[in-house]
């Protein structure tokens, strides 16, 4: 066994042929210091979530398993997470779907806008997915990457600087967005603009754009959008996108079996953990909107169905990919029925759909 330490002040120095293990030492055997990459800030949901993972790893190993962040892009950037984790550069990485989208194809899935609200059941649909899709499972396979376990996302609000009320308000509108639900958006009659998160707060303050989603309810407070955003729709997008933990499938292999059944205890249990985070930024961002006057709305449904309708988002995204060789049917069908069976199994509810009915 080795202890799993990369010397980062060399790295920039490195070939990337030889980064898989060129920053390993043999020290104490059996021990790992695993570093994790994010582009995420340390007090997000999301890193909430992993954070509460690195405990419960050093709990089930005795502290065999460690875990070092690198938080905000300090290490790679969002879209260099896959092939960092590929050739060496980090152990485990935040893997977002709007940033890998060319090296995890079929893991943009998680992004198709209208097939759920329940932010627990999606996740769940996704660990489904990779242990029981094959041509989902085969994507990692191919870039060397493991999926731990999904991190928490939320339903996806609109948030304006005016009321957008229903499809006809995108007319000559600016929305920040990303992914697939870029695509609505522009069949919807929207501009979709792509901008990093934390540029959502300037952007609306300055009138860059008119408003923005891609974005949850427990995503707003760590972008100063709780309290700043004058109009909040439900427009009936649901789930998406995701982000997920991954980590280097040839480290993972090369583990003991107790070390990684311990990794699969904890990544088990930090579902339960991400949504306990989602929903406590949430309701924080619920309540410091409804201290600010934010006013809120649900779409109604005919609104909701003709959006839907405008863009036949689903059947494009499995034409697209089965033009590649990929067998993106049996991906949709599978996603949809554990998004099904989980959502039937599921009580829980978005914080989106919450502060709706609170206000």
């Amino acid at each position: 066994m080795i202890k799993r330490r990369f010397q980062l002040s060399a790295l920039a120095g490195l070939a990337i042929s030889g980064l898989l293990m060129s920053g390993c030492s043999a020290t104490e055997v059996g021990e790992y210091e695993l570093h994790y990459s994010t582009y995420s800030n340390s007090s997000s949901d999301q890193s909430l979530t992993m954070q509460r993972w690195a405990e419960r790893i050093g709990e089930l190993t005795h502290d065999k398993v460690t875990v070092e962040f690198h938080y905000s892009e300090s290490l790679v950037g969002a879209d260099e997470s896959v092939p960092a984790l590929l050739d060496g550069r980090v152990d485990m990485a935040q893997v977002g779907s709007m940033y890998a989208a060319s090296d995890l194809s079929m893991y943009t899935a998680a992004e198709l806008p209208f097939e759920t609200q329940n932010p627990e059941a999606h996740m769940k649909a996704l660990q489904r997915l990779f242990s029981d899709n094959r041509t989902y499972r085969e994507d990692f396979d191919r870039q060397g990457v493991r999926q731990l376990f999904p991190l928490p996302i939320g339903s996806a609000v609109l948030g304006s600087n005016e009321p957008i009320k229903s499809i006809d308000d995108f007319n000559g509108k600016s929305i920040r967005s990303g992914g697939l639900v870029s695509e609505i958006l522009l069949a919807g009659g929207a501009n979709p603009v792509t901008m990093t998160a934390t540029d959502v707060y300037e952007s609306m303050e300055r009138g860059v754009v008119d408003g923005y989603t891609s974005l949850g309810m427990s995503n707003l407070p760590t972008f100063g959008l709780a309290n700043s955003t004058k109009y909040i729709a439900d427009p009936g997008i649901g789930a998406y996108a995701s982000s997920i933990v991954g980590i280097n499938a040839e480290l993972y292999d090369s583990m003991p079996t107790d070390i990684r059944n311990a990794i699969s205890q904890a990544s088990d249990e930090a579902l339960s953990m991400g949504i306990e985070e989602l929903d406590s930024e949430g309701s924080l961002a619920c309540a410091q909107a409804r201290e600010a006057d934010t006013a809120f709305f649900e779409w109604a449904d005919a609104d909701v169905k003709e959006f839907k309708a405008r863009s036949n988002i689903a059947d494009q995204w499995v034409a697209r990919y089965e033009e590649r060789g990929y067998d993106a049917q049996s991906v949709l069908d599978d996603y949809r029925s554990f998004l099904a069976e989980e959502s039937a199994a599921s009580t829980y509810e978005d914080a989106l759909t919450s502060c709706l009915e609170e206000t």
